[in-house]
Formats: structure tokens, sequence, C-alpha cells
């Protein structure tokens, strides 16, 4: 259930590594934040991964699979992926503090008024005039 609704978010995935790992499941990731540097994430699995995940472990964190509307951003579940033959499949995690999920992207058309263009004949070298 968890790669499905992954797939139906690709958007979201958050680089990161491993900091630390204990036996009782809670798991400490130091992820990019886009221009914002680094944030820590602490997180709980179920199962013991601290075998699988070594502190210095390259993972992708996803965070947008589905939260409690009520729940403080950067926290509730969490997929997390690493390399084949550490983790072969995606784990589910409990994000317990962390950074908010990655925004949705930006939709081009709303980056800029097609109106404010400058877009210039190569042959000529001169702006053409989109407005006639």
């Amino acid at each position: 259930m968890l790669s499905e609704l992954v797939r139906r978010t690709p958007w979201g995935w958050r680089r990161g590594t491993v900091t630390s790992v204990s036996p009782d499941g809670w798991i400490l990731l130091d992820c990019t934040e886009d221009g914002a540097g680094r944030a820590p994430v602490h997180a709980w699995h179920h199962l013991d991964l601290s075998s699988r995940l070594r502190p210095g472990t390259a993972v992708r964190l996803h965070q947008r699979a589905a939260r409690h509307p009520d729940a403080p951003l950067g926290v509730g579940p969490a997929a997390l992926a690493a390399a084949p033959g550490v983790l072969d499949e995606l784990v589910s995690l409990h994000v317990a503090q962390g950074p908010p999920p990655v925004p949705d992207p930006v939709p081009l058309d709303s980056w800029a008024d097609p109106a404010d263009a400058v877009v210039i004949d190569l042959r000529t070298r001169e702006p053409l005039d989109l407005r006639r």
C-alpha cells in the first residue's frame, strides 16, 4: 500500500544520510533542504534496521504518502528507500520530528508572464514584438 501511495505522489523525495540507528527502531537522518542546508529527521520503524542501515548510508525519504490533517508539519508517515542490497523495498517510517514535506512543484506557467518575455530573432539579433 505504501508503494502505491508513493507512486501516486512521486514528487517529494528528499535525499539524506543515516546518522544513527538504534535497535529499538529509532533512526536519525541528516536530510538535505533545497537552499536551506541540512535538516535532521528523527523517525521510528517497528523493526530493528541497524544491521542494514549503517551510519553514512545514502537514503531517500518521502513524507507525502498520507498525513493526518491535524498533525504538525514534519510529523507523520513516511517512506524510506535505499540502494538495493541495503533495503530491497520501501520501508514505512513514522517521522517524530523533522522538516515539513517537500512542497509541490511550481507550475512552469506561473514563473513568468509571457507578456514580459523578450524574444530575439537569432538571424537579425533584434527583439521581436509579440503583441502584434
